[in-house]
């Protein structure tokens, strides 16, 4: 019995072996699927490290149009034109500011009204206006920031001006002005830089869509030029081998991945200065589930791929809903309970959330259990639905 057990153990895995060697050499024949896989590998996270590379936008060209033209109207411009946001270049009036926006010499108009001065004399309300060229996030982000620090900070100096001419003494006047002392500390990103925010969560979904699409294609390869015949290249047809197949065709994807993602995660955040705080070893024991995770996931799906086409299109309608779900762009803890149970179907939501703890915020690896055990049971679900699906289309 012992005999045989091995003997049956050798050929399950000479035949894992063959399947993962074959799928290797697909993978390499085909240029498309190449060209997915490896070369867009390598090539994407350069291509989105190297946009966002300045991190932030400072001295934005704003026009600005003085209409009150005191001395208190000029410091504020000034104080405006102090902050690293911004870069003031004055103008006559509305036309004129107009027409540099059209021509991009400036992306935003400050309008201190006429009676600017006065009405912050007579303890009167009064606006400065702000229109903002909304093509760019950062622009309008820079613009609207240096104008609110100042404004507030204005705020707080008109108020201790006025508690002081009360009788008060000047700390008293600032006490009063400012009773609780407003002090932001950026957590994990303080540079407040847009790559280190967002760059480390993409870099995984890269990971996430490019094996996903390259799974796809090779299936719906295999659909098109093998339209009657079964997906499995398993010798012996018999059901009960199809775990087989699956372990083999994911070997292959693995292997290849395990250096693709080592270079994506480890190598990309230090050659751009990306927050890269976990070990290579804390961040390959968080890769091996999420690999698995993914690879049976795509392979669940791919039998539904008819052709090399279908790939694509899933990977384009996926690759937003997993940027948001994955809690980059909205905080996952604000997600409504049917949004949170839906992108835990993802391996990607998993996946994000674990690296950006443990390399971005410079978490323990027991930080991200629950995100490391959500994988494992991924990679086991899936797998079990992959077998299933690979069984049903080779009846």
């Amino acid at each position: 019995m012992r005999k045989l057990n091995l003997q049956n153990l050798s050929t399950a895995l000479n035949q894992m072996l063959a399947i993962t060697w074959k799928e290797i050499k697909t993978i390499f024949s085909d240029s498309g699927v190449l060209l997915i896989l490896i070369i867009a590998g390598i090539g994407y996270p350069l291509l989105y490290s190297t946009v966002y590379l300045g991190e932030s936008v400072d001295e934005i060209p704003v026009g600005i149009i003085d209409e009150c033209g005191t001395a208190y109207s000029r410091s504020f411009a000034s104080k405006i034109d102090a902050t690293r946001e911004v870069s003031l270049s004055s103008c006559i009036n509305m036309d004129e500011a107009i027409s540099k926006m059209k021509t991009r010499e400036i992306h935003g108009i400050i309008v201190i009204p006429k009676d600017f001065s006065k009405d912050i004399q007579t303890s009167k309300q009064t606006t400065v206006s702000l229109y903002v060229n909304m093509a760019t996030f950062f622009i309008y982000k820079n613009i609207a920031l240096a104008c609110n620090y100042v404004m507030l900070e204005e705020n707080k100096n008109i108020q201790i001006r006025r508690l002081s001419a009360e009788g008060l003494t000047e700390q008293e006047a600032l006490s009063g002005a400012e009773p609780l002392r407003n002090k932001m500390n950026i957590l994990f990103n303080e540079g407040n830089g847009f790559a280190s925010f967002f760059v480390p969560g993409v870099l995984v979904l890269i990971i996430h869509q490019l094996l996903f699409l390259g799974i796809g294609m090779v299936s719906g390869t295999r659909r098109e030029e093998n339209a009657n015949r079964k997906l499995s290249q398993i010798e012996d047809p018999s059901k009960k081998k199809v775990y087989r197949y699956i372990l083999g065709q994911g070997a292959a994807y693995l292997l290849i991945y395990s250096l693709i993602s080592a270079y994506i995660l480890i190598l990309v955040p230090r050659l751009f200065g990306l927050p890269h705080y976990a070990s290579a070893w804390d961040i390959y024991r968080l890769l091996l589930p999420f690999l698995l995770a993914v690879i049976f996931f795509s392979q669940t799906w791919s039998v539904f791929i008819r052709n090399r086409e279908t790939g694509m299109v899933m990977f384009l309608f996926f690759s937003v809903i997993l940027l948001f779900l994955s809690g980059i762009v909205w905080p996952f803890s604000s997600f409504p309970a049917f949004w949170k149970a839906f992108a835990c179907i993802f391996p990607a939501t998993f996946g994000v959330e674990g690296f950006i703890k443990i390399n971005c915020m410079g978490a323990d690896f027991s930080v991200i259990m629950p995100e490391f055990i959500g994988l494992w049971i991924q990679a086991v679900v899936y797998f079990i639905t992959a077998c299933f699906s690979f069984r049903y289309i080779n009846k």
